[in-house]
């Protein structure tokens, strides 16, 4: 009897060990959906179909409402009397429809800024006075290349508490996206509702894959852009991307219109 209730002890001692080294842990969810940098020439039904054809219920749009121009000026779409190195030739607003719709069709929308020499903290102000009131909102996101204050291309802790505290002054759940195709050093360290964006191009897809991974492997939330023309070949598949990170939980693709 000793032997046989030993033996029954043992067996499902490895069935479970057998089960837990088995079982993968569960990914974080994925969003994906499409990048328009400052893209108003299409209408706004347009965008959200394209978002839902890669996301489906869920899917994204990472909007750009300030890019980067010349002279390292900063134009946004909507009217705004010039402001230093903030400009606009817009009457109307063409941000607004768009996240109307958005707010309709139940999408997601990052609020992507390019800075220049603008200070970061004002453009999220003049960005989330207008359009933070949007259900559709879930964040801002500062592209890291066209930073050109403090150090340039870099955002430090002091900057990433900064600029988080003032996105969530709109909205506790607002996160910071922060994109750039270097690697973590020009980041700041990870804290919770940071994303970190990858975008890499002009390469193979083996070797953005490759920096993607290991980018991912210092930050809790991941995502990436891939569908850059310059690439080769320009999209990543949804596997490869998740065998890179599987902390990956935003696919921005870039889209052409015809």
């Amino acid at each position: 009897m000793v032997y046989i209730l030993l033996g029954s002890t043992l067996l499902i001692f490895f069935i479970i060990l057998f089960y837990f080294a088995s079982v993968t842990p569960p990914r974080p969810a994925c969003f994906q959906g499409v990048w328009n940098n400052c893209n108003f020439s299409k209408p706004a039904e347009d965008w959200s179909e394209a978002a839902r054809q890669f996301g489906g219920k869920s899917a994204v749009v990472d909007l750009v409402v300030a890019q980067a121009h010349e002279s390292k000026l900063t134009y946004v779409p909507f009217p705004f009397e010039k402001n230093g190195k903030i400009y606009s030739y817009n009457q109307t607003d063409k941000v607004e429809p768009y996240l109307d719709r958005f707010d309709r069709d139940g999408l997601k929308v990052i609020l992507s800024i390019q800075p220049n020499e603008v200070d970061v903290a004002d453009l999220i102000d003049i960005v989330l006075s207008r359009y933070g009131h949007h259900k559709s909102v879930i964040g801002v996101n500062i592209d890291m290349e066209w930073k050109l204050t403090g150090n340039p291309n870099h955002a430090s802790n002091k900057e990433r508490d900064l600029w988080l505290t003032q996105i969530q002054s709109y909205n506790p759940k607002f996160k910071l996206f922060l994109t750039n195709f270097q690697d973590h050093t020009y980041f700041p360290d990870d804290t919770k509702d940071l994303v970190i964006l990858y975008d890499g191009e002009r390469t193979t897809q083996d070797k953005l894959m490759a920096k993607y991974g290991e980018l991912a492997g210092y930050y809790t939330s991941v995502g990436i852009y891939t569908g850059y023309l310059s690439s080769t070949p320009p999209t990543a598949s949804y596997e490869c991307i998740m065998d890179a990170a599987p902390n990956t939980e935003y696919i921005l693709h870039v889209i052409y219109f015809q």
